[in-house]
């Protein structure tokens, strides 16, 4: 938000209608491409109340149906808890979720039906929830992927359902509140994160089981990024922050990774880099040139050079000094 400008008031709507080619209408317009069966329209009610950011928004409509559609893949990621009335139920092809928390597929085209159901639906952004995704996990964001629209418990379900009526109910519903950055910002990490965990997607399985299928370490391409940067960077003046840039990761996420895939941190593997180039100039150097230890471990980043000796010889075994006369 450029200039500390305050943001944008939150957008609250609400809309009735007894016309369900209206509420349809709506449906294609908020949500996805809705091509339902013809819904008779007598007795029909639909209402909806919505509050939201460009980011994020959380919404409550009665849609008294009943419907079968076909959907489009919506462009957001779009959660569906029911709250009354139903049965409904979503279906990608792979089988028919039927719970009361579902995630509409984004992954596919997908076929809908409900029989007079409130719902509670929260929308997410596609590319924020990608991006927390792989700052967790360590992948690419495009190599994030959803898999099912059922959660993968019904305590991470519950859990949702008590995370989102609280944004819907406390944080979207007060203008304070959303008139600060931090809180727009860290409600849509919370939720962003939230989904990622409640839903079987790649992101989770590196999260619950990161190694390979031969075993190995799935090392992921920002740690890998990372140790490229450090590797060829290693005598300037850098630190965590320039790391996780140069990573394009957050700094708290790669410092995970890197216990997760090397049981290391980022800065433990730059202070090993360091000394590795210092051990290949001490036995490169000569003292009857001038050369001196001292002088190497500060070109290095090893200001102290009693602390310098005694790292030196944990790892190598004997003191700098003794290499460089060797």
């Amino acid at each position: 938000m450029a200039g500390g400008s305050r943001p944008e008031a939150v957008t609250r709507y609400e809309w009735a209608s007894t016309d369900p080619e209206a509420a349809n209408q709506y449906l294609c317009e908020t949500y996805t491409d809705f091509r339902p069966e013809k819904v008779d329209p007598a007795g029909f009610t639909f209402w909806t109340e919505v509050a939201g950011t460009d980011l994020f928004g959380i919404g409550r409509l009665r849609h008294s149906g009943p419907v079968r559609a076909r959907c489009d893949p919506p462009g957001a990621f779009v959660v569906v808890q029911d709250l009354a009335g139903g049965p409904h139920h979503v279906d990608d092809g792979s089988g028919a979720v039927a719970g009361t928390l579902k995630l509409t597929p984004t992954w596919s085209d997908y076929g809908t039906g409900w029989q007079d159901v409130t719902v509670q639906t929260t929308v997410l952004d596609h590319a924020q929830v990608l991006r927390v995704a792989a700052e967790l996990s360590g992948l690419e964001p495009e190599a994030v992927a959803f898999t099912s629209a059922a959660p993968v418990s019904l305590a991470l379900a519950d859990y949702w359902r008590r995370l989102s009526t609280h944004v819907h109910d406390d944080v979207l519903s007060s203008d304070a509140l959303m008139a600060a950055p931090l809180v727009r910002a860290n409600t849509l990490r919370h939720l962003a994160t939230t989904l990622v965990t409640t839903f079987p997607n790649t992101a989770l399985d590196v999260l619950m089981d990161p190694t390979t299928s031969d075993g190995g370490p799935a090392e992921p391409a920002t740690v890998r990024r990372a140790v490229d940067f450090m590797d060829a960077h290693a005598h300037e003046e850098i630190g965590l922050t320039e790391i996780a840039d140069a990573a394009r990761i957050g700094a708290r996420s790669l410092q995970l990774a890197f216990r997760r895939h090397r049981d290391t941190t980022p800065l433990e593997y730059l202070r090993r880099v360091r000394l590795e180039s210092a051990h290949r100039d001490l036995i490169a150097g000569d003292p009857t040139r001038g050369d001196r230890v001292e002088a190497i471990a500060a070109r290095w980043g090893f200001g102290h050079p009693g602390r310098f000796s005694v790292i030196y010889r944990e790892h190598y075994g004997r003191s700098p000094s003794a290499t460089l006369r060797l």
